[in-house]
């Protein structure tokens, strides 16, 4: 066993292309660079040719999974997944050492690894990242082409990370063996996730009004992230406090959607007009954390996540936090009312009432937001997060002969 192993993490979608996911695999590879683990992240990418690149200390790996120009719409994202998986395996057979596959969230590229790494004896780590996605219960439950070979990659992986308590119980009420699942938290770099003590001057900076307090949720603009109970809540907040803006960071744009577009547009028809001129959108931004750092607050009243990292954000920028409650991701976050405020879920009256008590209590707020940075320091630093990484692949690359097949 190396004392430091290589690692292949495998990801369909990474940037360009958006992906909560994929965000938070860069900061891990960056953290485990710097331990000095070698790490290479393998994408898909348009096209039909492979290129790679090398930034922070790590490798991306872009393998072309366009399907022949013949195909038509539909065949194209029919063909996409297992084009991925079969360039997957290409490079993983032509990569030179590798002692892990760490894949992240399920695709078709589960199958390839997981046949690259019975051929070669190596381990196959799995990451669940969003409860009703990816998780065992889910997969057992799959309508799937390939629900047969979907379970049994699945079920044969030699290890498997849960990002949060939900998803080490759903892994347990699946019946994997509990020694096979280990609980590490998405992190979060806390030194670009940090308070600033001037937050007018970066909101000028980033062309944002300084008239008033500012509101900050992050995430795409969709029914899953709880966007209408957000804006229902936002009317009541408008009318107690007029002089409070609304920011919205993230996804906004789905053409080719019509489900997600004629979501959002129905949602903001529905905001009274004055309240509605204070809501400011920005779409997709690379700079998060400055958007985070103009504001004065943070809400996210989301209804599923595999973890929600962005709330981890928001307590290591000094924000105070409204929450929506999700049993297993938020009372795991928030351990009790000092870092955040978590209210009911499908509760706008519960989410408006407690960010206009945090708005009328300036000083309550302010020691919120300072203990909020400590929790996300001391406990979801990525540094810390990498070590439990690494602590885990060598354990799965030293274990390799004792597998078995839950």
């Amino acid at each position: 066993m190396t004392d430091v192993p290589r690692v292949v993490m495998v990801i369909q979608r990474f940037r360009p292309a958006f992906s909560g996911q994929g965000i938070q695999v860069e900061a891990i590879a960056k953290a485990l660079a710097r331990r000095g683990v070698d790490v290479t992240i393998v994408t898909a990418t348009s096209g039909t040719q492979r290129s790679i690149e090398v930034c922070d200390g790590y490798s991306v790996v872009r393998v072309g999974c366009d399907p022949p120009s013949l195909a038509s719409p539909t065949e194209h994202s029919r063909l996409t997944g297992p084009m991925f998986a079969a360039r997957t395996f290409g490079y993983l057979q032509t990569a030179g050492r590798c002692d892990l596959v760490h894949v992240h969230a399920m695709t078709d590229a589960l199958y390839a690894s997981y046949a690259w790494c019975r051929l070669h004896d190596k381990p196959l780590l799995f990451e669940m990242t969003l409860v009703g996605a990816d998780d065992p219960l889910t997969i057992r439950r799959s309508a799937n082409r390939f629900a047969g070979v979907r379970r049994r990659a699945f079920y044969s992986c030699d290890g498997y990370v849960a990002i949060s308590p939900a998803l080490q119980e759903i892994s347990r009420e699946a019946g994997l063996p509990s020694d096979r699942v280990k609980l590490i938290p998405q992190g979060v770099d806390i030194d670009t996730f940090t308070p600033v003590d001037d937050r007018m001057s970066v909101r000028r900076d980033l062309g944002l009004p300084t008239d008033g307090p500012l509101i900050a949720f992050v995430g795409s603009l969709v029914h899953r992230k709880g966007l209408d109970v957000l804006l229902d809540a936002w009317s009541a907040i408008y009318r107690a406090h007029p002089k409070t803006r609304l920011l919205l960071v993230g996804r906004d744009n789905f053409s080719g959607h019509e489900s997600e577009t004629a979501f959002l547009s129905d949602q903001l028809a529905r905001v009274p007009a004055a309240a509605a001129e204070r809501i400011h959108r920005t779409g997709v931004q690379d700079d998060v954390h400055r958007y985070l750092q103009a504001s004065d607050l943070f809400v996210f009243p989301s209804r599923r996540e595999g973890f929600g990292t962005v709330m981890v954000e928001a307590m290591a920028t000094g924000l105070p936090c409204v929450i929506g409650e999700q049993p297993g991701v938020t009372d795991f976050i928030f351990r009790d009312g000092s870092t955040g405020v978590v209210v009911g879920q499908e509760d706008p009256r519960a989410l408006s009432d407690a960010v206009n008590s945090l708005l009328e209590n300036g000083a309550v707020a302010a020691e919120m937001g300072r203990v909020a940075r400590r929790e996300a320091v001391d406990r979801f630093d990525i540094n810390r997060i990498a070590d439990r990484y690494i602590e885990y692949y060598r354990a799965l690359v030293a274990g390799v002969g004792k597998r078995g097949v839950a």
